[in-house]
């Protein structure tokens, strides 16, 4: 707390008058007297003076080594985050090289333009429109699977709706070509939200957990053979008739940024083994690859030398009225 004001200086000059006839006093002294009094001040006046300030300036020197420490913390921080960007966009990118070889033709790449309002988790816009050769009813996928389908066109945008989306549907199958069924939102609140159903599969036909789930191509809309996901359990309803299952997509909507739209054309001529597990990549895929693989390296070896210098602590059928065209 500062100290208050004095309204009167007198104390203050008879403290200094006082310490000028001391030195003066000391001064006169003999020189042997003026020793043996200079040593006495110094051990009973002066000593904790000088100790207050010895402790004063480790102090100071205490906080200047945390800032830095912090500040070298902080940049460590800051690189390792940008080495796990670096990372992911490397593995996307690989991921995006593999599908596009595997694809070969009759695909569009789109950047999947997400946004953050109501409904933006049902819908996303595309970067492509009918220029680029987009047309609607197209289906949308991602490296993962399946992603959704083009419901509006736009000269250079496009809009899709996604699979939580609650109209959207797939005519699926399992992985074997043995049970079918329609794949539909989990309608649904919490984070089973994020889940599928795979409904209306004939009673005779049970499913493991684990088991994939993919694109049967009936319907014309979506090709046979997209991942869509893997079945969770088997959901009770008041179906007797058929039985339900729960499916985990194969597609994280948050982590997709880049989506290839299909064409009819690519769509009838069929794509079914391109999901075949990454042996699609080509030998342009492999040296960019390994060039970025070389990039992320030498940045996590300059981020490990700071950390040690500083020593820190470590749907095919789509019902007719759900998919409206906008005029």
């Amino acid at each position: 707390m500062p100290r208050p004001a004095r309204t009167d200086t007198r104390v203050d000059v008879v403290i200094a008058v006082l310490c000028g006839v001391v030195s003066f006093v000391i001064l006169i002294l003999p020189a042997p007297v003026r020793e043996r009094t200079a040593s006495a001040l110094r051990a009973t006046l002066v000593a904790p003076l000088a100790s207050m300030q010895a402790k004063a300036e480790l102090s100071r020197r205490a906080f200047l080594a945390h800032d830095d420490a912090v500040r070298v913390a902080d940049s460590v921080t800051l690189r390792s985050l940008r080495l796990m960007g670096v990372e992911q966009e490397n593995a996307q990118l690989r991921a995006l090289l593999g599908l596009g070889a595997a694809v070969k033709w009759g695909f569009v790449p789109a950047e999947a333009l997400q946004g953050r309002s109501i409904g933006d988790d049902y819908t996303v816009t595309l970067s492509a429109g009918k220029r680029a050769g987009v047309e609607a009813l197209s289906a949308v996928v991602a490296p993962e699977g399946l992603v959704g389908m083009v419901e509006h066109v736009d000269q250079s945008l496009s809009i899709a709706i996604l699979w939580p989306h609650p109209d959207f549907r797939v005519s699926a199958m399992a992985a074997d070509g043995n049970t079918f069924g329609i794949v539909q939102a989990h309608l649904t609140q919490g984070a089973e939200r994020s889940l599928l159903e795979l409904r209306s599969v004939p009673l005779r036909s049970q499913l493991k957990v684990g088991t994939l789930i993919v694109s049967s191509g009936l319907g014309g809309v979506f090709p046979r053979g997209i991942p869509i996901g893997t079945v969770m359990a088997e959901l009770k309803t008041a179906e007797t008739w058929a039985r339900t299952y729960l499916v985990r997509p194969v597609a994280r909507l948050s982590d997709v940024t880049s989506v290839f739209i299909l064409s009819p054309a690519r769509v009838r001529a069929g794509i079914e083994s391109v999901w075949d597990i990454g042996s699609a990549a080509d030998s342009a895929a492999r040296h960019i690859g390994m060039a970025a693989d070389s990039v992320v390296k030498q940045f996590r070896t300059s981020a490990d030398s700071v950390t040690k210098k500083n020593i820190l602590p470590p749907a095919d059928s789509v019902r007719p009225d759900s998919v409206r065209r906008k005029p």
